[in-house]
């Protein structure tokens, strides 16, 4: 249902700048250039797919590769319009039309991309700033009372600020692949975070980096 309401807000939205720039709004729309960006999103979504991942981080996922194929489909297009003998009074215009690419891919990362839930009572993720982070829910069989205390901890064990994130999420039971998408990371940069970890904290098991809290 969100995505069929920001689609209309989008529509409205151009609509409302077509009338106000007086330009005709059917010449931003190229259905051509609209299926192959949809083709190179899928195309690109196609190698991360991962079964049992949340919706969340599917629909982010999509909304990434819509952008990186409009970006890609606008290069080619602008490449293929300057070598090509185009006269120069209608040159500006055809790079306008070769940039409509983007504008779908805009569009379609608007739709897809879904914010953070907010709902009370739903785990949510330790903020990058400890000091916003004061007010969050108790942490469960700790003595720390927030994720704050908890992450300034960490850092007094050696963490870095990233390490320190890393652990407190490590807590809540997310798997490598959920804290790469929570932190806009790749799994192979976890495991390296995770590594180091358990080097500073002398530990070799997951379940012992809150123990060492204690």
């Amino acid at each position: 249902m969100k995505n069929v309401t920001k689609t209309a807000a989008i529509f409205i939205y151009l609509v409302i700048l077509s009338i106000l720039l007086q330009f005709n709004l059917t010449e931003l729309f190229d259905v051509k250039q609209f299926c192959l960006v949809l083709a190179g999103m899928l195309l690109l979504f196609f190698p991360g797919f991962q079964r049992g991942e949340s919706r969340q981080r599917y629909t982010g996922q999509l909304a990434g590769c819509a952008l990186f194929a409009s970006y890609i489909q606008t290069f080619i297009l602008l490449f293929l319009l300057l070598s090509s003998e185009v006269k120069q009074e209608h040159l500006l215009r055809e790079i306008a039309l070769s940039c409509r690419p983007i504008l779908y891919g805009i569009c379609l990362w608007a739709i897809f991309s879904i914010e953070p839930d907010k709902t009370p009572g739903r785990e949510t993720t330790p903020d990058t700033h400890p000091e916003k982070t004061a007010h969050t829910e108790p942490l469960k069989e700790r003595k720390y009372a927030t994720a704050s205390e908890a992450y300034e901890a960490y850092r007094n064990l050696g963490l870095t600020n990233r390490e320190a994130e890393l652990a407190l999420l490590i807590e809540q039971g997310k798997s490598n692949g959920e804290i790469a998408a929570e932190l806009n990371i790749s799994e192979t940069t976890v495991k390296k975070h995770i590594s180091n970890i358990f080097e500073k904290l002398n530990v070799c098991r997951r379940e012992q980096i809150r123990e060492r809290l204690r």
